[in-house]
């Protein structure tokens, strides 16, 4: 058994991915667990070729307009903008498939 640090791995949280820092490199996909304080919010940004789940796994942000709480999933699409506003310390699991360097424009 190997141990390791979510500290230690790729930026924000994404520990498997075609990152240098990636726990696990792959370029199917990628998994982050990520902490947003409350009152952050996230660029507006899309992906031209993966698509995108997040589970908010503790705390409320709201996505392009709609609230999600603890338990709650949406799902971003290949050229579907994505904002997020955090109105309470929010922690999130998110998938992006495939894993591509570079696949993240701001609008």
């Amino acid at each position: 058994m190997k141990r390791y640090k979510l500290s230690e791995s790729g930026e924000r949280g994404w520990f498997i991915g075609a990152f240098d820092r990636a726990i696990w490199r792959t370029d199917k996909y990628e998994v982050s667990y990520q902490f947003n304080p409350c009152g952050d919010t996230s660029p507006r940004h899309l992906h031209k070729v993966a698509r995108e789940i997040s589970l908010i796994t503790q705390g409320h942000v709201v996505a392009n307009g709609e609230h999600f709480r603890t338990g709650d999933m949406f799902e971003i699409m290949p050229g579907e903008e994505l904002f997020c506003e955090y109105l309470e310390d929010t922690y999130t699991v998110c998938v992006k498939e495939p894993s591509i360097l570079g696949d993240k424009y701001y609008t």
